[in-house]
């Protein structure tokens, strides 16, 4: 009888784990759903307000080549830099390259460049509680990716956990493509 018992018990627990992992996947994302964040969009120039975060696009440039300390670094297209600040209500937070992006016309997606150091921008500098940092961000895209091209920012995720419905922020940069590239551009801050 305590073979059955134990038999009777390892079935009742077998059943009620394979219904918990059926209704577990109940709250599973479909996949036309990752990555579908809560949106906040705005303009160059306007503080756009995510919740967790606020970021405003406070200029932006396009070069053919960018200068960093002392080296400068050339590009076959375009770098297109964008100077966002930003602060968090509540704690602090720092982006990383996965999470800004530059979304194009046709929802071409473009990546920070890896051709400028995380330290001379924005993905390597904290962003405080209370107080404003300001920073820029830097692209490399071919020129017809520019007319109406928009930074997205995410809230920045702990790497163990990913929080798929994070706020995010989607800022039109005003572009129109008609932009004229200067030669040189200088990423270091104002009065240095």
């Amino acid at each position: 009888m305590a073979g059955f018992l134990r038999r009777l018990g390892a079935l009742t627990l077998g059943l009620s784990l394979a219904a918990a992992a059926v209704y577990a996947q109940t709250f599973a994302l479909e996949p036309d759903q990752k990555n579908a964040y809560l949106t906040t969009s705005g303009t160059s120039g306007e503080e756009v307000d995510a919740g967790r975060f606020s970021v405003k696009v406070t200029k932006t440039a396009v070069a053919t080549s960018v200068d960093v300390a002392d080296k400068t670094i050339e590009t076959g297209n375009l770098f297109l830099v964008a100077h966002v600040s930003a602060t968090s209500p509540a704690e602090p937070l720092q982006f990383r390259r996965h999470e800004a992006w530059l979304l194009t016309e046709g929802d071409k997606k473009y990546e920070v460049t890896d051709k400028v150091a995380d330290d001379a921008m924005l993905l390597g500098k904290w962003v405080q509680a209370g107080w404003w940092i300001d920073a820029p961000l830097v692209f490399e895209v071919p020129k017809e990716a520019l007319p109406g091209a928009e930074l997205v920012l995410i809230t920045p995720n702990n790497p163990l956990v990913v929080d798929n419905l994070a706020p995010d922020v989607q800022i039109d940069l005003g572009l129109t493509g008609g932009e004229s590239p200067v030669e040189h551009y200088s990423l270091a801050p104002e009065g240095t």
